[in-house]
C-alpha cells in the first residue's frame, strides 16, 4: 500500500470520527444501529461469534499456561 493510500484510509478515519465529536462510544453506537439496520434488511450475511469463549491453556495444576 502506499502513504497516498495510509493518508487517505487516516483522512476518511478522522472525518468519521469528527462526526461523533471525537467519542468512540457515539461511533459505537452508530456503528450497532447500522449492523441492526443491514441485518434487518437481509441484503448482507453476516457471521456471529460463538457463545462460549475458548479457556486459556491450562497446566496439571489448574494454572494458565505461559
Amino acid at each position: 500500500m502506499t502513504n497516498y493510500e495510509l493518508d487517505e484510509i487516516h483522512r476518511i478515519r478522522r472525518e468519521i470520527s469528527a462526526k461523533f465529536d471525537h467519542d468512540a462510544k457515539k461511533l459505537g453506537e452508530y456503528y450497532r444501529k447500522l449492523e441492526k439496520e443491514y441485518r434487518k434488511s437481509g441484503k448482507y450475511k453476516f457471521v456471529d461469534p460463538p457463545d462460549e469463549k475458548p479457556e486459556a491453556a491450562k497446566t496439571e495444576e489448574g494454572k494458565a499456561a505461559d
